[in-house]
């Protein structure tokens, strides 16, 4: 677990509430509120503060614009001590200015060299001994000025350009006396043209010094926006047999499981992890990158409730703590965390009760500020989480094996949920429940179906009935998956209990119901079909046998049209037979029989056996294909997704 050895926050703190501006009394006040305020709610002073080239000037005013941010930095008495973390465009969008691909072979040429050593010099001079650069910050995103490029050779330039950056701001660092740090910083993203950055515009270790990332909980999920995989209701399994859809990104967004899955693995779909075809850059990659170069880790920028996502979340607190829980988790030597608490960029602001951002709030406090609130090293980050206001519930089970006799039998499921926290609001959720199967509560009288099924606590502990409708053959198996959970309601933290299995058998009655009234056989005929299902005859055979109804569709089998019919001319003559005791007649006669207990069973049944046998021989004849049933099924090995947003957000100063 990394922690922050230099003050009292578990990461070295850091943040962007706008630019001191010493010159303009106005927007200085205005910066200083901004700044103490988040000072105030994370009960720490950051230690570092984002800062920006200004890309929309023409390179040759890039030096004079970084001494007016350094005096300004240097001027504010709520700065003193703290670190820069600068910025650096590799390109320039002033009128006139070439392509961005054009400026990374000039800085690879040397053309600017003199305006970084400038820039150096001009936070040097201002009494700024630690100074962190960022060159082509978010270069994996397209809308931004130093995006490294669609094609591999603009990718080229931008690496080499890189390079030689890193290089003369080293250099430059020295000249003056002052510690340089070259940041390499992509963006989180679940797609780029410049496909994943850290196999296609990585410098080279022996050019970066902190490996660092942007990562925001703006959410844009793979898939249709109105047919979204549910990962948490499909059993947070891919491609489940049960999917799961919601029909908008705010109702998927609603589940804390969907969105800490969302950022762990922002590229993935139902049936991969990363459905980007390795376009995506995930948060974790980026760690593994860091621990293996052996180098620190830094959260560059990082906000979380937005509105321009289409999701919703405006107070987003899951956001905040699955980003330190994966660092915690993850073991990687942490510079710094700088928060955006700015809407410049979006609506990322959450200090001020005007932000109507509670919960946001208080999450970054409580896991970023002082003091922090110790997190789970072994929870996973794509699983709920507990925290100290949260403890896991409780299920138990009567029974893990239940047997229910089909055509309307039921049992009781023997199912109980507890928590230790009265604050707690406990669901249970079953999962695997078939289409005969069905759920009632004790407590409402509410009946309940589908593959998944939510009950609030009082409904569980009401009792539970299941009521199995199963009308086939066969002793049927299904396997229910129950998992207590519990949301707190202040931080809206979820975390789930282990989840606890049953398995539900469905055996048929044990003796059919005697008929209550006279049986009848009633016959659709079929339109021009094409021969006899074997499967059609003994649904009929089954019925007349015990006293059934029947009614059937179309025929799907292979044979003759009079084949069909004149096989349901003789089920006609079976069904007076059997209703007069073997007397033919048209009319119809009431018939009670009771049930024979000798081994030759009812007279009603050996006549059916009897008469389908002779059935059975006229259906022989026919030299049809006789095809027992087929099942069609159609599938794709490769899916193909269309990408409906991809994560970006407007660019900031």
């Amino acid at each position: 677990m990394s922690q922050n050895t230099a003050g009292a926050t578990p990461f070295p703190l850091g943040v962007f509430v706008g630019n001191p501006n010493y010159f303009d009394s106005n927007e200085e006040a205005s910066f200083e509120a901004n700044f103490s305020a988040f000072s105030t709610l994370m009960k720490s002073k950051p230690q570092f503060i984002d800062q920006y080239g200004d890309q929309r000037l023409p390179v040759s005013g890039w030096v004079g614009q970084s001494s007016w941010n350094a005096a300004s930095m240097a001027q504010s008495p709520v700065l003193k001590g703290v670190t820069p973390v600068i910025g650096l465009p590799m390109t320039s969008t002033a009128s006139g200015s070439g392509t961005p691909d054009q400026f990374y072979k000039d800085f690879t040429a040397g053309k600017y060299d003199s305006v970084l050593q400038g820039m150096v010099k001009a936070w040097a001079d201002n009494g700024f001994t630690t100074q962190i650069w960022r060159p082509g910050w978010e270069m994996n995103i397209d809308t931004m000025p130093s995006y490294a490029g669609n094609d591999a050779a603009t990718r080229a330039d931008w690496v080499k350009a890189f390079q030689h950056i890193s290089t003369v701001l080293h250099a430059a660092g020295q000249a003056n006396g002052v510690d340089v740090k070259v940041a390499w910083n992509p963006s989180v993203v679940n797609y780029s043209n410049a496909s994943n950055v850290i196999k296609t515009a990585y410098p080279g270790n022996q050019y970066v010094d902190i490996i660092a990332a942007d990562v925001y909980g703006d959410v844009f999920p793979y898939g249709t926006p109105t047919h979204l995989y549910d990962w948490d209701k499909s059993g947070q399994v891919l491609n489940s047999s049960h999917p799961v859809y919601d029909s908008s990104v705010q109702q998927w967004a609603t589940d804390p499981v969907n969105l800490q899955h969302y950022y762990t693995y922002p590229a993935s779909n139902q049936w991969s992890l990363d459905g980007s075809a390795g376009h995506a850059t995930t948060l974790q990659q980026l760690i593994d990158l860091a621990k293996s170069a052996g180098k620190p880790f830094a959260i560059a920028e990082t906000g979380a409730g937005n509105t321009h996502d289409g999701a919703g979340l405006t107070d987003n607190p899951t956001f905040v703590k699955w980003l330190a829980d994966t660092l915690h988790q993850s073991g990687v030597n942490v510079s710094f965390v700088n928060a955006w608490d700015s809407n410049s960029g979006g609506q990322y602001r959450f200090t001020s009760s005007a932000d109507h951002k509670p919960l946001e709030a208080a999450a970054w406090a409580r896991y970023f500020g002082d003091p922090p609130t110790a997190t789970s090293a072994s929870a996973s980050a794509s699983t709920p989480v507990t925290t100290t206001s949260s403890h896991t519930p409780v299920l138990t089970i009567a029974d893990p094996t239940l047997s229910v006799h089909g055509k309307g039998g039921t049992v009781d499921l023997g199912v109980k949920v507890a928590t230790t926290d009265p604050n707690d609001v406990v669901t249970a959720s079953i999962t695997g429940l078939p289409q005969y199967e069905t759920i009632t509560d004790k407590l409402d009288g509410k009946t309940f179906n589908g593959n998944n099924v939510t009950l609030t606590a009082e409904q569980v502990d009401s009792g539970l009935t299941l009521t199995s409708n199963y009308t086939r053959g066969g002793d049927p198996a299904s396997t229910l998956t129950l998992t207590a959970i519990a949301k707190d309601p202040v931080s809206g933290a979820v975390i789930k209990g282990a989840p606890h299995t049953i398995t539900v058998t469905d055996p048929p009655p044990a003796t059919a119901p005697a008929p209550t009234s006279p049986p009848k056989a009633t016959v659709a005929n079929s339109s021009a079909t094409t021969g006899q299902d074997p499967g059609w005859l003994s649904q009929h055979q089954d019925s007349i046998a015990n006293g059934g109804t029947t009614t059937t569709g179309r025929s799907t089998g292979t044979g003759g049209l009079a084949s069909q019919r004149s096989a349901s001319a003789l089920l006609s003559e079976i069904r007076d037979l059997v209703a007069n005791s073997g007397v033919a007649n048209s009319g119809s006669g009431a018939m009670t029989v009771a049930d024979d207990p000798r081994e030759g069973g009812s007279p009603a049944s050996c006549l059916a056996s009897h008469s389908f046998a002779l059935l059975s021989q006229s259906l022989a004849g026919q030299t049809g294909r006789v095809d027992p049933g087929q099942v069609v099924t159609a599938g794709s090995n490769s899916p193909t997704w269309v990408q409906d947003s991809f994560l970006t957000r407007p660019q900031k100063p």
